[in-house]
């Protein structure tokens, strides 16, 4: 029987087995279609099971006169012969992830969309506007030089060839090649939000008159408007049109999302690459317009591009959030660029530290972004950025293999072996940060105090100096807990949390206190930082959860009510920080270990009152794996090339011990009495 791909609550399947997604990015348009083959085979041999790759509608189409000539099989260019790539990925069993955009960003000239897409004036397409009526204007342009206005993504026209766009690559690439009869395993649609652009504010976009129109029809209210600033709330009812116009955003996403991915619904998995939230009221912006629950058949997946989260306290925070807010797979990971974002990057040890927090947060898969250096494109894809790109790919440019190439091979191939055990596990994780996007919806409008003064309520708060507070709280106490969204979750969703805390508003819509309250009847425990609600979502009285709910005034009480909800791990150290995941059924454990500090040496712990270690440098990371009570397999990063320091990597569980021989990364994996032992010095 023939099994088939799909990804369920974020995880990916071949039928019934789940696999962790070890994904690499090959620009294939940006390299000599001569280094396909080797390069890709390299790609394999590093233990990755799948190439995910753009193919940049700017690359593959070409205007003469009227007609739009498409390219897919080299006749133009030998790079633009996509097919071949796609055959020389199965040849190597590569699976494959395909990436039409419209938009990809990539570094590109006009992020990979043709010209002709431009919004200019006379076009026929609308341009992108915000509340002042500015159109958006290609965000990544050389500096300086002409901004082409980008398209509303729902003007008839323009959506009409993207959508005829899609169906030609469907059509050339997509159609005969998907698993199991070929090697397309999902496909991507958008990137980062609309133009890499995920994380903006509500009031950026769209103001176009396809967006409003819309709009109005979702608002369902007479005489709906669409809030271009905020304006003095004098009353109660003042609210309305902010909310609607925050809870529109997430919609206006599945739209999108829907309109663009039509012709592949129900036939491929199709997946989305969400950028992190911004610093401060960002994440709330962030969270009105991320509602991966709102969208049925579109599976959460997530890029990076932050600071390096081991030298940034707070990239690790928005990290942390980005990965934890749904399970899904991480598809851009920052592997090769030093030179256009963070010299950090340059240095394996980053990298790992970066792909772990993640796995650790919740992500089924890593990527590898980008595997391979290149050096061979054209002026009329990109004539800004200097070759090779990216910079520091763990294979370079002329197809010698670095040190990154080592490390990754140690990592992917702990994956490999462990991958679904480790998904058959659960966060060891009782508590649960309550999740009310209404609470976003108006926190992210920044309504002053003496506004909420008036309607004797207290400023409603849900990520910024809530979410992200109670994230470093729990970190700071080695705490876990997941993110459920209380509109959304099913009971039984809320049953698998013993506390769900959030920070309370003055209104819950009724079904949701209902929800709430029948959770707490059944022996859960919702624990309300600031008031508990008092109206419903029509502002009337509703009060279902007033005598089901504990109250705390601050909060730092949170982290002494609820004991960071994990009797099981016990860290003494913040600057070590665990995870743990558990399945009690097959008596294994897995631990992710990262050392924030600046120095090197054990890292302890203790798990169900067993004493555990891992000898690590500073900032560095290390992943174990117990069967039974003893340690099963370790992948250690015994060297920080960053700072020039290293350990002989070593972990201890009870009484069960392994030890390398010199400093060196380190897989070890148990076979009966004996380790398999690769190293990387």
């Amino acid at each position: 029987m023939n099994k088939r791909a799909q990804i369920k609550e974020g995880i990916f399947y071949l039928g019934e087995e789940p696999i962790f997604l070890v994904t690499a990015d090959y620009p294939y348009y940006r390299d000599d279609a001569g280094n396909w083959d080797d390069r890709l085979k390299k790609i394999k041999n590093a233990g990755i099971d799948a190439v995910t790759f753009y193919t940049p509608w700017r690359h593959h189409a070409h205007k003469s006169g009227d007609k739009i000539e498409l390219d897919f099989d080299g006749r133009t260019q030998p790079n633009r012969n996509v097919k071949l790539f796609l055959e020389l990925c199965a040849e190597k069993k590569l699976w494959a992830v395909v990436k039409p955009g419209p938009y990809i960003h990539a570094e590109l000239t006009f992020g990979g969309l043709p010209d002709w897409a431009a919004a200019e004036k006379g076009s026929g397409i609308e341009p992108l506007v915000n509340n002042k009526g500015e159109p958006m204007l290609d965000p990544f342009r050389p500096p300086g030089s002409y901004g082409r206005p980008m398209p509303a993504p729902l003007c008839k026209k323009f959506k009409a060839m993207t959508k005829e766009w899609y169906r030609s690559v469907y059509d050339n690439l997509i159609k005969d090649s998907i698993y199991p009869k070929g090697n397309i395993i999902a496909v991507q649609v958008c990137n980062e939000g609309l133009y890499s652009n995920g994380p903006a504010a509500i009031t950026d976009y769209d103001y176009s008159d396809s967006a409003l129109e819309l709009y109005k029809k979702f608002a369902r209210r007479e005489n709906v408007r669409a809030p271009r600033r905020l304006s003095a709330v004098k009353k109660i009812s003042d609210l309305r049109d902010y909310l609607d116009w925050a809870r529109w955003q997430s919609e206006y996403m599945r739209l999108v999302y829907a309109e663009f991915s039509s012709v592949l619904r129900g036939k491929v998995p199709i997946v989305i690459n969400l950028n992190p939230p911004s610093e401060g009221r960002g994440l709330d912006h962030w969270l009105t317009r991320v509602i991966p629950e709102n969208w049925p058949g579109i599976s959460y997946g997530f890029t990076n591009w932050l600071r390096p989260v081991s030298e940034d306290r707070v990239s690790f925070d928005r990290y942390s959030l980005l990965s934890k807010r749904k399970r899904g797979i991480n598809f851009e990971e920052n592997w090769g660029f030093s030179k256009l974002y963070d010299y950090h990057f340059q240095y394996p040890v980053v990298c790992v530290f970066e792909t772990l927090l993640a796995i650790a947060n919740g992500a089924t898969g890593f990527n590898v972004y980008t595997a391979v250096n290149t050096a061979s494109w054209d002026d009329s894809i990109d004539c800004q950025h200097e070759r090779p790109y990216p910079d520091s790919s763990p294979i370079k440019e002329d197809g010698s293999l670095t040190k990154k190439y080592e490390v990754l091979n140690l990592m992917s191939l702990f994956f490999e072996v462990n991958g679904p055990e480790f998904l058959r596990c659960e966060p060891d994780a009782t508590v649960a940060w309550g999740l009310y996007p209404p609470y976003a919806y108006l926190a992210a409008w920044d309504i002053p105090k003496e506004d909420w003064d008036r309607f004797h309520a207290e400023p409603v708060r849900c990520g910024y100096e809530a979410l992200d507070r109670f994230q470093r709280i729990m970190r700071d106490r080695n705490g876990d807990f997941q993110i459920v969204n209380l509109e959304t979750a099913s009971p039984a969703e809320l049953k698998r949390h013993k506390f769900i805390a959030l920070y309370g508003g003055f209104f819950m819509d009724g079904k949701t206190q209902k929800k709430l309250a029948s959770y707490s009847s059944a022996g859960g425990r919702v624990i309300f930082i600031g008031e508990a609600p008092h109206l419903d979502e029509d502002f009337s009285d509703c009060r279902i959860l007033k005598k089901k709910c504990s109250r705390l005034l601050k909060m730092e009480e949170i982290g002494d009510i609820i004991g960071c909800g994990n009797k099981k791990l016990h860290v003494s150290d913040p600057e070590t920080q665990v995870w743990a995941y558990d399945n009690p059924d097959r008596k294994t454990q897995f631990f992710f270990v990262l050392n924030l500090s600046t120095n090197a040496g054990a890292r302890h712990f203790s798990y169900e009152g067993k004493k555990a270690a891992v000898v690590l440098p500073d900032k560095s990371a290390a992943v174990i794996k117990i069967k039974d009570g003893k340690i099963d397999s370790v992948f250690i990063k015994g060297i920080n090339e960053m700072n020039k320091t290293s350990v002989v990597p070593e972990a201890a569980f009870g009484k069960d011990r392994f030890k390398a021989k010199t400093a060196c990364d380190v897989l070890a994996l148990r076979q009966g009495k004996k380790w398999q032992i690769k190293i990387s010095a």
